[in-house]
């Protein structure tokens, strides 16, 4: 089974406690950093890319109309359901690859991406295809785990998720295998300046990072060059 097949089958697995569990192994950041994430991206017509159950999407509704595009169809179900009961009226749930996604040229104001960039095949596919379908001078926000620099922080803290948090998923999941990948995922990411550089490729200028609670994640933001 491939990269792609093996996540989308365990994201459908641990969908039910999904949102629960990001509040609880976050300590309950994992809003807070939403909210940044969100600050960072223009108003008018967003694409919020590996949205799982929407909760940025959700979050970025307030001032522009979004769509919520990710490959896990029972993640978009969940977020249907919380956009109805909520009444949110200007959120679209699309069931879409991040590597190719099914928007034209220029249709977006700015694309974000939380805690879904590392879990693509190919990253350097899914950021070039959020520049590709951002307007020249939109945003690209990318949201995602990060390893602390801070060197006894960042002791505790990789005890904690290496040790302390796969057992507590595994416990309110029952998923022996998503919250052991969660960790190693992370340590795979590139570090902030490689993949920053990543970002550049595909055409975005004036990248900027943001470390959120003690560098636990980090906010990256692009701009699309015009022409």
């Amino acid at each position: 089974m491939q990269k792609k097949e093996k996540i989308q089958k365990m994201f459908a697995g641990i969908s039910p406690r999904y949102d629960f569990l990001n509040n609880l192994l976050s300590l309950g950041q994992d809003r807070q950093w939403r909210r940044f994430a969100a600050s960072k991206l223009p108003e008018g017509f967003i694409l919020d890319v590996c949205s799982g159950t929407g909760d940025v999407a959700i979050e970025v509704s307030g001032k522009s109309d979004v769509v919520a595009s990710d490959f896990c169809a029972r993640m978009l179900e969940l977020c249907h359901s919380k956009l109805s009961t909520r009444g949110i009226g200007n959120v679209s749930c699309i069931q879409n690859d991040a590597e190719n996604l099914s928007f034209h040229d220029g249709t977006f104001d700015g694309a974000v991406v939380a805690f879904g960039i590392r879990n693509v095949a190919d990253i350097r596919k899914a950021l070039s295809e959020m520049h590709r379908v951002v307007k020249d001078g939109g945003k690209v926000v990318v949201l995602e785990f990060s390893k602390p620099t801070n060197p006894f922080f960042r002791a505790g803290y990789f005890f904690y998720f290496k040790k302390i948090l796969p057992v507590i998923g595994r416990i309110f999941s029952r998923d022996n295998g998503a919250y052991s990948y969660l960790p190693s995922s992370v340590m795979a990411f590139p570090e902030r300046d490689e993949f920053t550089k990543l970002m550049e490729e595909p055409g975005l200028q004036d990248i900027e990072y943001h470390d959120l609670t003690f560098g636990i994640v980090t906010v990256y933001v692009g701009t699309k060059s015009h022409g």
